[in-house]
């Protein structure tokens, strides 16, 4: 069954044609690489079925359904995550907080620390990662920063996945554990 399909997908910036009339589909349980020179569109691609960009033409379909992603956060509630080529988090908060930021568990109208860091231990071992939830993003060699991001798309059980070069910043060890 295909689960997001984009269709006649165009978009362009001034001056460029990023996209020009892209189709994509993806089953499910299907890893698919999208390959490319880079200013070939991939990245804008990416972007569009993640909300973050809008696509000038053509239409995205989730499960059948004709869809708008006009946002990260409809994005997510598609269940559809973009880990970022571009790391994305705040150096000075912890593994724990960067994992759970924008979507705090709460209790009693308070932010659930303790759920926080359990969610983050199961999260950063479903990478094999091997850093305390405590550390500070900023303290992290780059390698570990992009696994906490991988991690942290992980955590919210999209089930679409797509990553944005996602082993650009890793060794060769962490890229094959990936």
């Amino acid at each position: 069954m295909t689960l997001l399909a984009a269709r006649g997908i165009s978009k362009r910036f001034p001056g460029v044609l990023a996209l020009d009339a892209v189709d994509m589909a993806v089953e499910a349980g299907e890893v698919l690489a999208v390959i490319g020179e880079n200013g070939a569109g991939k990245s804008t691609l990416m972007k569009i079925l993640a909300g973050i960009e809008t696509p000038d033409s053509g239409e995205i379909v989730r499960d059948g359904e004709p869809v708008i992603i006009d946002s990260p956060r409809r994005a997510a509630a598609l269940g559809i995550a973009l880990i970022h080529q571009e790391l994305n988090f705040c150096a000075n908060l912890s593994v724990a907080a960067n994992l759970y930021l924008g979507r705090e568990p709460q209790q009693w109208g308070l932010i659930d620390r303790a759920t926080i860091r359990e969610g983050a231990v199961q999260a950063l071992a479903q990478l094999g990662l091997e850093v305390s939830p405590d550390t500070l993003m900023g303290d992290l060699p780059i390698g570990h920063q992009q696994l906490v991001e991988i991690a942290k798309a992980l955590s919210t059980e999209a089930r679409i996945l797509i990553m944005d070069e996602p082993t650009s910043s890793l060794t060769s060890q962490e890229a094959e554990a990936l």
